[in-house]
C-alpha cells in the first residue's frame, strides 16, 4: 500500500493510544492518548496536523476488539481515511520474540506492523448497517440461548431438590426468554426482508439441504453478502474446516488436517448444519458412508468426513449465490 505515514491504534473501552511509524523509519516522540469518542478524534486529527503528518497519505491500523472499534472505524470512514482491521494474532505473530506490553507500546508495534507489511495490508472497510445489525443480533440470541439451556438444566437436574416457588420462578425466567428469542429472531427477519439482495442471498441458501436460518444468516454475515471472499476455499479456510499438509522432510510426516484457527461459532453451527444433511439428503448420506467406510468406520474417520461434508456444503453455498438460482435436488433410486 503506497502510502506515506502508518499510524497504530491500539483501541481500548475508554481511550485509544495512537503511534505514527513514518516511511524513512522515524521513530521520534508519536504517542497520543485520546478518548474513545467523537471529540478525542477531533483531537487526533489536530495532533496528526501538528506533527505535519497528511492523513490523506496515512494508514491507520487497529486490531479486531468489536465493538469498542467500532465509533473510530466509522469516523475514518466519513473522513475518507484509509485503514485496515488486522487479527490481533496475527499481529502479535509478527512480532517475533517481544518482552513486555503496555497501552503505548502496543500502539508501536502495530504500527511497525502496518509498516513492514504494507505491500500485503489490504483496506478495510464498514459492512452495511444491516449487516452489522444481524451480526449484533446473532450475538445477543447466542446468549438467550445459553441462558435457555442453563435453565432446562437445571430443571431437568435438580427439580426434585427444589422449592415450588424456585421452579415457579424458573419456568417464568424460561418464558421470558422464550419471547425474547422470538423478538431477537423476528427482528432478524424484518432486516433480512427489507434488504433486496439479501434477501435473495438468503433464501438461495434455504434451499440447500441441511442449511437453516441460522447457518443462513451466519454465512451472510461472515462473508458480507458474499463479497468478502471469492471462492468456498476462502471461507472454508475462515472458519476452519479447510485441511492443511503437516510434514517437513523426513521426520515429521502428519496426516493432513484442518487448522485450529478460525471462526468457531460459524464452525459450530455448519457441523449442526452437516448433520442434518447427512440426514435428510439421499445424496450427502451415501457420500457419507462410503467415504465413512473407506476411511474404517471409527470415530477419526467420523470427524474427517463430516468436516468433508462441511466443506460439500460451503461449496454448494458458493455455488448457489454465483449461480443465482436454487440449489436443484437430485433424485437417486
Amino acid at each position: 500500500m503506497n502510502k506515506k505515514w502508518f499510524i497504530g491504534i491500539d483501541i481500548s473501552k475508554l481511550s485509544l493510544d495512537v503511534a505514527i511509524y513514518s516511511d524513512d523509519g522515524d521513530q521520534h516522540e508519536n504517542h497520543i492518548k485520546i478518548t474513545n469518542d467523537i471529540p478525542g478524534f477531533k483531537n487526533l486529527l489536530v495532533w496528526l496536523k501538528e506533527k505535519k503528518v497528511d492523513y490523506k497519505q496515512s494508514l491507520f491500523c487497529m486490531e479486531h476488539t468489536g465493538l469498542y472499534g467500532q465509533d473510530i472505524q466509522y469516523f475514518l470512514s466519513s473522513k475518507g481515511i484509509t485503514y485496515c482491521m488486522e487479527s490481533p494474532l496475527q499481529i502479535k505473530r509478527s512480532l517475533g520474540l517481544v518482552r513486555g506490553k503496555n497501552d503505548k507500546v502496543d500502539a508501536q508495534r502495530i504500527a511497525w506492523y502496518a509498516y513492514t507489511f504494507r505491500d500485503r495490508i489490504k483496506a478495510s472497510h464498514l459492512p452495511p448497517e444491516a449487516l452489522s445489525i444481524l451480526r449484533r443480533l446473532l450475538v445477543e440470541r447466542k446468549h438467550y440461548i445459553k441462558q435457555i439451556v442453563s435453565y432446562r438444566q437445571q430443571k431437568a437436574d435438580v427439580i426434585s431438590h427444589e422449592t415450588k416457588q424456585t421452579s415457579k420462578r424458573k419456568t417464568k425466567m424460561l418464558k421470558y426468554l422464550d419471547d425474547m428469542l422470538l423478538q431477537v429472531e423476528s427482528q432478524m427477519m424484518e432486516i433480512i426482508t427489507s434488504d433486496s439482495l439479501i434477501n435473495n442471498n438468503y433464501n438461495l441458501l434455504l434451499s440447500i439441504p441441511g442449511i437453516g436460518i441460522i447457518n443462513a444468516i451466519t454465512t451472510i454475515v461472515n462473508t458480507q453478502n458474499f463479497t468478502a471472499f471469492s471462492n468456498a476455499r476462502q471461507y472454508a479456510c475462515y472458519i476452519g474446516i479447510a485441511p492443511f499438509e503437516h510434514t517437513s522432510g523426513t521426520s515429521i510426516n502428519g496426516r493432513t488436517r484442518v487448522s485450529r484457527l478460525g471462526n468457531k461459532q460459524a464452525k459450530v453451527e455448519l457441523t449442526q448444519a452437516a448433520r442434518s444433511a447427512v440426514m435428510h439428503d439421499p445424496g450427502m448420506k451415501s457420500y457419507f458412508q462410503r467415504k465413512y467406510n473407506e476411511k474404517g468406520a471409527t470415530r477419526d474417520a467420523y470427524g474427517i468426513v463430516l468436516n468433508a461434508v462441511k466443506f460439500k456444503l460451503i461449496l454448494r453455498i458458493f455455488a448457489v449465490v454465483k449461480r443465482g438460482s436454487q440449489y436443484v435436488k437430485l433424485t437417486y433410486a
